[in-house]
């Protein structure tokens, strides 16, 4: 006599179901946590690779690299090549480097066209879920983005609002980050003009605060990379950095926060290799990590309050300059995050407040 195959009756079938979708509910959180946390130690990876290029940079040259391209720029064009372009060697890009002409602008001149358009995985934070790429440059196409930014110190920019060398400096340097920014006048070129975007390379020994106090590069969040405009308020990208008239270099402006701008723009860290555009190379210590206020910046982007900022749960990385990385919370107090950022504010710092 033959049996009949009995198969699994309705509730069995839905049991089966729920016990694997409590599995799944349970199992997921710690998939995606794991995945996270490589991409953040990655991050971490990136960004000591990128100090150490830096320092190497320092030993080569004794001086670090400036932040607003070379000492003296012949080329009256406004884009210079960034920090980050300048240490590309040091960072096993020298065919990269190599490709750049840093005599002409890096931005619209097409001899620098191959490298602007290049993707560098270290410069890239791999937990940015972004991927639109900002096209433009000289030939109107998709550019290089770029998630690490050297610090400007406890300052939007150490630069004042003058238009000659002299009215370009800050009084107050000890609130500068480590790198050097020019003295400026932005008339003639550096063939007539000795003081055009010359700058004094800055050393290692001038960071009295110590190496492993002051921090010298962070991560940000990339914008899109879209256009807009004073219709599209508040910005369509939640990114996007509003631009006032003018800002106050050492505290962020009411404008920040309550969006009346003049403008905004949404190409923070559209294209790597290019500075004289504060959101371009460049973070603040201003706000702290992943602040809810909006980041600005003046109508003339040569200074702007620019926040760390992550996609890592609770806080962002920032690399040392004795070449450490260290992860700091959002919750880390302004004063303690402002001195981090200070090169020889002479500031105390407690072990407990970080």
């Amino acid at each position: 006599m033959s049996r009949v195959r009995r198969g699994f009756t309705l509730i069995e079938l839905l049991v089966v179901i729920a016990i694997i979708a409590v599995l799944i509910a349970l199992l997921l959180p710690a998939v995606q946590a794991a995945r996270e946390a490589a991409r953040r130690s990655q991050c971490t990876n990136n960004l000591k690779q990128i100090a150490l290029a830096t320092l190497n940079f320092e030993n080569v040259n004794s001086h670090l690299p400036p932040a607003y391209g070379p000492y003296a720029f012949a080329d009256s064009g406004s884009s210079r090549p960034s920090t980050q372009a300048l240490i590309l060697s040091f960072i096993e890009q020298a065919a990269m480097y190599n490709a750049f002409n840093f005599d002409i602008d890096v931005h619209t001149n097409r001899g620098n066209l191959t490298a602007q358009t290049q993707l560098i995985s270290s410069y890239i934070c791999p937990s940015d879920p972004q991927s639109v790429r900002l096209v433009g440059g000289a030939a109107g196409l998709p550019l290089g983005y770029n998630n690490y930014m050297i610090s400007s110190g406890a300052s939007a920019s150490p630069e004042g609002p003058g238009t000659t060398a002299a009215a370009y400096q800050e009084a107050n340097t000890a609130n500068f980050g480590p790198f050097s920014f020019p003295a400026l006048d932005r008339t003639g070129n550096a063939t007539t003009n000795p003081n055009f975007r010359v700058c004094k390379p800055s050393k290692l020994a001038e960071i009295t605060d110590g190496t492993s106090n002051t921090a010298m590069w962070s991560e940000i969040r990339r914008s899109r990379g879209t256009t807009g405009g004073l219709a599209d308020l508040p910005p369509s990208d939640p990114l996007a950095v509003v631009r006032l008239a003018s800002i106050n270099n050492q505290v962020p402006d009411a404008g920040c926060a309550t969006l009346t701008p003049s403008n905004y723009g949404t190409y923070r860290g559209q294209s790597y290799y290019r500075s004289g555009v504060c959101w371009t190379h460049l973070y603040s210590h201003t706000m702290t990590p992943n602040s809810k206020i909006r980041d600005c910046a003046s109508d003339s982007l040569l200074n702007g309050h620019i926040a760390a900022r992550s996609f890592h749960s609770g806080g962002a990385n920032a690399a040392f300059c004795d070449g450490s990385v260290r992860f700091f919370k959002d919750s880390i107090s302004l004063p303690t995050w402002r001195a981090l950022g200070s090169r020889a504010g002479g500031e105390i710092i407690s072990a407990d407040s970080l």
